[in-house]
């Protein structure tokens, strides 16, 4: 399969780990969440994409980015405290992601607009996270 090719329709092992992110993210933060909530000053979790894609495929399916802010436009507690990275290096999935967020129903309830870079995922990356003050991230790395 080709780089070009891998958006054109989501195959079954794209939909799987889709399925396996999305519900890891919600229990994942629905625990962070409480605990936040209990002992911090800082109301805020995160959600890091460093190969995000195009948002949706060619076929119309749902990538990663989309079902994960779906996830969070749904519960009340997650739409006010998520901060969302998206990041990609290919300036067409970068368009296309930033499309496919912007048509996501309910977008504008997520107290903290996705964010949306287009970076190599390398040094200017890491030098990026270091001067950022982190609140309790769940990063996906999937090139």
């Amino acid at each position: 399969m080709t780089e070009n090719s891998f958006f054109n329709e989501q195959k079954e092992q794209s939909l799987i780990k889709a399925r396996i992110v999305e519900k890891y993210f919600w229990a994942w933060a629905k625990v962070i969440i409480s605990k936040v909530k209990g002992s911090s000053s800082v109301q805020k979790i995160a959600y890091v994409d460093l190969f995000a894609g195009a948002g949706r495929y060619k076929d119309g399916s749902k990538s990663t980015p989309v079902k994960v802010l779906e996830t969070a436009i749904a519960d009340t507690d997650m739409r006010n405290m998520l901060v969302s990275i998206f990041n990609d290096a290919d300036v067409e999935k970068v368009n296309s992601l930033q499309q496919a967020i912007d048509s996501i129903p309910g977008i504008e309830n997520l107290k903290y607009r996705p964010q949306i870079s287009k970076y190599e995922v390398g040094e200017d990356i890491v030098k990026i996270f270091q001067s950022m003050k982190l609140v309790p991230t769940l990063l996906f790395v999937d090139p």
